[in-house]
């Protein structure tokens, strides 16, 4: 016959899992909350760096820019942004699944991307 359990031996493991994942959440909490990615033009004229929510920290423009045309200048500076706003989401997504267990996270993917992140 079957002995009486103590709830620590049925739940003990469980727990100790559940508090893990919890620290291991505020962890990730503070990550996301922190990230701030820039990209750069391939000419190195432009810079725009963003953080949580895609909100723009900070735009760097080289004084050679003063060379392009206002409608350019515009389109590679909403280029940038975006730009830098997808990749925040990645390096937001890839936090993320870092808390999923093992081959869960390539389950999901961002909107546009294949399941192997491209």
């Amino acid at each position: 016959m079957f002995g009486p359990m103590k709830a620590e031996d049925l739940f003990g493991s469980s727990l100790r899992d559940l508090q893990e994942r919890m620290g291991h959440l505020e962890e990730v909490q503070d990550r996301i909350r922190n990230l701030a990615v820039t990209a750069e033009s391939e000419d190195k004229l432009i810079s725009a760096t963003v953080g949580p929510g895609g909100r723009l920290y900070e735009l760097k423009l080289d004084p050679r820019v003063r060379r392009l045309e206002t409608h350019e200048l515009a389109e590679r500076i909403v280029t940038m942004v975006n730009e830098a706003t997808e990749l925040l989401q990645e390096a937001t997504a890839e936090t993320v699944q870092t808390l999923m267990p093992e081959g869960v996270g390539e389950m999901f993917t961002l909107p546009g991307q294949d399941r192997e992140g491209r």
